[in-house]
């Protein structure tokens, strides 16, 4: 019988320092600062947060880079968290995540330079359904179609120490966390128990552990619609504070010759095609 994955109760801290991970054939590049001469020999290294590689999009770029200018590019997989922890110190000469809150607070205080947006998507929240019978697509609390993410946590947070539900809370440093931090903490809920568990690794793995333990879950929308399955349906949707912005930097501790160009290119109209292609609203910017 095949084991769940791996889950462990949430710490108060929001931000580890974990490595950036390889995903597939996304090379893992080891986070070292390079001098401006000592990059124009190697590949342009972009830290994607792992919504960014789960979902395919980097996967997409990179083709789209190699094919339309011949960029070579290295791609590092990690929460937010850490892919902007790679850029910031010169791991990375790029980053792409979708936590504003701590890009804008780089950018202030001048860890990183030229920010600029990409798109946006959204967070939803997912869940179990019945497949069939009377209550197909029902899930247990009957949040479906819930217009306001703040109650539908309410009501999770009511539900979870009755016992009958479960929630599945995102991994450390993803903006997924950050989002739902956010909420549990708008809707004045401090979830705890056995009912509220985290995952570990990124935003597949966070997946996997809401379906093999039949939970509820906050999830980037792209990744959901790459990974999801029909056990779990998207319940909660459309409410502004789920919004999620992708943003793209630079370092300014590594130089890399192509960064500037590889930016112009991922916001000018061929760029801008294949993040549409991928899932984000680029349009109305």
């Amino acid at each position: 019988m095949k084991r769940p994955p791996p889950f462990r109760r949430p710490r108060r801290q929001l931000l580890g320092a974990a490595l950036l991970l390889p995903c597939g054939s996304l090379r893992l590049a080891h986070a070292q600062p390079s001098p401006a001469g000592e990059a124009r020999d190697r590949p342009l290294r972009v830290a994607a947060a792992t919504a960014v590689v789960d979902s395919g999009l980097a996967r997409r770029l990179r083709d789209a880079l190699t094919r339309d200018i011949g960029l070579a590019t290295q791609w590092l997989r990690g929460p937010s968290a850490q892919a902007l922890s790679a850029v910031e110190q010169g791991g990375a000469d790029v980053a792409i995540a979708h936590a504003p809150e701590l890009e804008i607070a780089l950018d202030r205080q001048g860890l990183v330079h030229d920010r600029r947006r990409l798109g946006r998507s959204e967070f939803v929240l997912v869940g179990p359904v019945a497949a069939k019978g009377p209550e197909r697509g029902k899930d247990p609390l009957g949040l479906k179609g819930t217009p306001n993410v703040l109650e539908a946590f309410r009501r999770l947070a009511q539900a979870g120490p009755q016992g009958g539900v479960a929630f599945v809370s995102a991994p450390q440093g993803t903006a997924a966390l950050l989002r739902e931090a956010a909420l549990w903490k708008a809707a004045g809920v401090v979830p705890q128990g056995a009912w509220y568990m985290r995952a570990e690794g990124g935003c597949a793995q966070a997946i996997q552990a809401a379906l093999a333990h039949n939970a509820y879950l906050l999830i980037d929308r792209l990744s959901w619609a790459a990974l999801g399955a029909k056990s779990h349906a998207v319940l909660v949707h459309g409410d502004p504070r789920l919004e999620d912005a992708y943003h793209a930097m630079r370092s300014f501790r590594s130089p890399h010759p192509a960064a500037k160009l590889f930016m112009n290119w991922l916001t000018g109209p061929t760029g801008r095609r294949v993040l549409a292609a991928g899932g984000l609203q680029t349009g109305g910017q």
